[in-house]
């Protein structure tokens, strides 16, 4: 049966199709096909060679939207098993089988336009299971032992393949575990086993609608894009009233037929312009401009504003400041220097520090503080292997607290590297806690923290040739960089 579907889906690849969809709600399908089951006598699941048990099969479904449908299923056929552990070889174990569900069904393809449309769904049944047995089965029925009834949860796995708008080919298979064991009916002695049954169903699916046009308009639900129009309006060929003037209220409401298409308009359909700037509300994205700004507006109404400094051009006593200055301007629309360094405030990094243009406006690095800072690159000692500081090193860190303390505008960046001896990883973890602890002294030491941050590099940024000893010396160091932030 596997095989018989995927030659039909073949076939008819190249038929044009389309998904049902909310304009065919509804859809009934007719489905012939195979039950397998899996019980005490033995499992026949996916089992090509077993014997054939039939069965036929309704649907019926409701379109829910693009991802979900729910629908009811119900079956009839024959549920056996031939052979197995109990069944001689020859022998037959069969039943009649009746099965009804509800379910819910998920699809994997929300674009109604493809060929194939895959889905998963789960289910709530019950079914009726009447044994007999016949060939070389035995053991002994009664009309009490030889029927069961049970609640079964399934769920499975289909696809449609669509031939036209309203018509697709379906399988899908369903597999159904009871809820209480139905053992009575194959095996009254032994059973240990809930009798399972997998599904598979092959079939045709129609689908419909119950009302083409909803709101009466004589236009098809389909192509409706106004599906709810009062009775009685005119419309178009889309079901929308008509708007003959385009001004977005129809024609049956409209007190001002003939009103440019676009206009905007009030609930009658007539033009408005609420702040008289003679840009018309529409179009106006600044509907409050004031009468002194009247003749300085620009095509949506709002007030010019040349230099892009957010003042606009009709309080702008500095035209031509440059757009990046927007924020940092007085009332007046002239660059602000709150320092009085000479660097305007959209370009100063320190904005309440005088400094030098030369370093966006905060102060220079003094070449004292440089040459601390070289001396600490390889002075700063650490306990082999760890990143407990020697105390060696406590003079040239007292000296980098010195210059935080006489410096608060600096924050300061203090970066950890090792030379390549040992493993990647452990270097990198070590020039992290060495940096940490670095960071750690100096915060001790008073320095606030919130100027301070510590990174490791490890062995990925050497300095030096690490194949000699003086080049891995340079790399194992400690880097203190300042900066400064607004």
């Amino acid at each position: 049966m596997k095989k018989l579907f995927v030659f039909v889906c073949a076939a008819l690849a190249s038929l044009s199709v389309a998904a049902q969809t909310e304009d065919k709600p509804w859809s009934v399908g007719l489905y012939g096909g195979k039950v397998e089951a899996a019980n005490d006598w033995g499992s026949h699941f996916f089992h090509p060679a077993s014997d054939f048990f039939g069965s036929a099969s309704l649907s019926f479904e409701r379109y829910l939207n693009e991802r979900f449908d729910v629908g009811v299923h119900g079956l009839w056929g024959r549920y056996g098993i031939k052979g197995g552990d109990i069944i001689p070889t020859d022998g037959v174990f069969k039943s009649n089988m009746i099965y009804a569900d509800v379910h819910g069904k998920f699809k994997f393809v929300k674009d109604e336009e493809k060929l194939l449309h895959p889905f998963a769904f789960i289910s709530l049944g019950v079914r009726s299971i009447k044994g007999y047995d016949r060939d070389n089965i035995k053991f002994e029925t009664t009309a009490e032992n030889n029927k069961a009834v049970n609640f079964v949860l399934g769920g499975g796995l289909g696809c449609d393949l669509r031939v036209t708008e309203a018509f697709a080919i379906r399988y899908f298979a369903t597999y159904g575990y009871p809820f209480i064991n139905a053992d009575r009916v194959d095996n009254r002695e032994c059973g240990k086993f809930n009798d399972q049954h997998l599904l598979h169903n092959l079939g045709f699916v129609f689908s419909f609608a119950t009302n083409n046009d909803k709101d009466g308009d004589g236009v098809p639900n389909k192509l409706d894009q106004c599906p709810d129009t009062p009775a009685g309006v005119q419309v178009d060929e889309k079901g929308c009233p008509l708007d003959t003037d385009k001004d977005g209220v129809p024609d049956y409401l409209d007190k001002c037929p003939g009103t440019p298409a676009g206009v905007q308009v009030d609930s009658l359909g007539c033009p408005i312009d609420t702040d008289g700037d003679g840009v018309a509300d529409y179009l106006d994205e600044c509907e409050d401009t004031p009468a002194e700004a009247r003749g300085m507006v620009d095509e949506k109404g709002c007030p010019l504003d040349s230099d892009g400094d957010g003042v606009a051009d009709y309080l702008d006593q500095c035209p031509g400041t440059p757009s990046a200055a927007k924020g940092f301007v007085d009332e007046k629309g002239c660059p602000i220097d709150t320092d009085g360094d000479g660097v305007y405030d959209f370009e100063d990094v320190c904005p309440k520090e005088p400094g030098v243009k030369a370093n966006n406006g905060c102060p220079e690095i003094k070449e004292s503080v440089k040459k601390v800072f070289e001396r600490a690159l390889n002075g700063i000692e650490f306990e082999t292997g760890s990143a407990k500081i020697k105390k060696v090193s406590n003079k040239i860190l007292d000296d980098v607290v010195a210059i935080m303390k006489e410096n608060p505008s600096y924050k300061l960046s203090i970066n950890g590297h090792t030379d390549n001896v040992g493993k990647a990883d452990k270097n990198q973890k070590l020039s992290e806690d060495r940096a940490a602890s670095v960071k750690a002294y100096l915060e001790n030491k008073g320095v606030e923290s919130s100027r301070l941050t510590s990174a490791g590099f490890g062995q990925s940024q050497p300095v030096a040739d690490n194949k000699t000893a003086k080049g891995r010396a340079k790399n194992r160091r400690v880097e203190f960089k300042v900066r400064f932030e607004k």
